[in-house]
C-alpha cells in the first residue's frame, strides 16, 4: 500500500513534533526506523540509530519541561517520501529560561510511514538538551 500525503505529513507533524510537545518519548520512538539518523549541522550534532536518538530525545525532554512546536508550514514530496516542515518552537528549561526559534526540518520517510532521516536547520545555537547521544 502506497503512503498517502496525509500519512507522510503525519509522520513529521503528529508522530514527531506533537509527540515531543506531549513529552511522549515512546510515541516518538515508535515513529522512527532502527537506523534513523538525525543531523543538526549548525551545532555539529549527529545522532545515529534509534538508541542514540532515544538518549538525545530523553535528555531534550528532561532539559525542557515546556516544549512547544507550532505554526507548521509543510511541503510534502509524496513521490520521494520527503517532507519539509518550517515551524516555530519555544522551549522553557527548569530555570525558566526561554528559547524561541524558527527552524526547518527535512524528513525522509520509509514506505511504512516511519522517519528514516532527519535534517534540522536551527535558527539559534543549541547545546543544553542536545549533547547526549551525539557522535560528533
Amino acid at each position: 500500500m502506497a503512503l498517502s500525503r496525509r500519512l507522510l505529513i503525519d509522520a513529521g507533524v503528529k508522530n514527531f513534533f506533537e509527540k515531543l510537545n506531549a513529552h511522549d518519548l515512546d510515541g516518538v520512538m515508535a515513529g522512527i526506523t532502527e537506523n534513523c539518523e538525525m543531523r543538526i549541522p549548525s551545532s555539529n550534532f549527529t545522532y545515529t540509530g534509534k538508541a542514540a536518538l532515544r538518549d538525545h530525545l530523553q535528555d531534550f525532554i528532561a532539559s525542557f519541561p515546556v516544549v512547544n512546536f507550532r505554526d507548521f508550514t509543510v511541503v510534502a514530496d509524496l513521490e520521494n517520501l520527503r517532507l519539509a516542515v518550517r515551524f516555530n518552537i519555544s522551549l522553557v528549561d527548569d530555570d525558566g529560561e526561554e528559547t524561541h526559534m524558527s527552524n526547518c526540518n527535512f524528513f525522509e520517510v520509509n514506505e511504512a510511514g516511519l522517519l528514516d532521516d532527519i535534517l534540522i536547520f536551527a535558527s539559534a545555537p543549541l547545546s543544553k538538551g542536545f549533547e547526549v547521544g551525539s557522535s560528533t
